[in-house]
């Protein structure tokens, strides 16, 4: 059980990154999803966090700790983004 836990929580931090990832570098153009991956990870990344702390639970090792900290930089991120774009462009 905790490796299926372990196993989402990863799963729902690649989806977003790539989204993420994607929307930096331009690799394959999105017309319709202009913002979304960078408020993606506000609704996905408490999902993962909840997964990551579910397989933490239930056995505490390395992978899970490092599970639990991607997805907390995950749910960060669009306030670091938003942050760092304000201070650095003062848009």
């Amino acid at each position: 059980m905790q490796k299926t836990f372990l196993f989402v929580s990863y799963l729902l931090f690649l989806v977003p990154l790539l989204f993420i990832v994607n929307f930096l570098f331009d690799i394959v153009t999105l017309e319709k999803v202009q913002g979304l991956p960078i408020f993606f990870p506000l609704v996905i990344g408490p999902i993962g966090l909840f997964f990551a702390l579910k397989a933490h639970y239930i056995h505490k090792d390395v992978m899970t700790f490092v599970s639990i900290f991607v997805n907390a930089c995950l749910f960060l991120f669009p306030f670091i983004y938003m942050i760092l774009g304000t201070m650095i462009f003062g848009v």
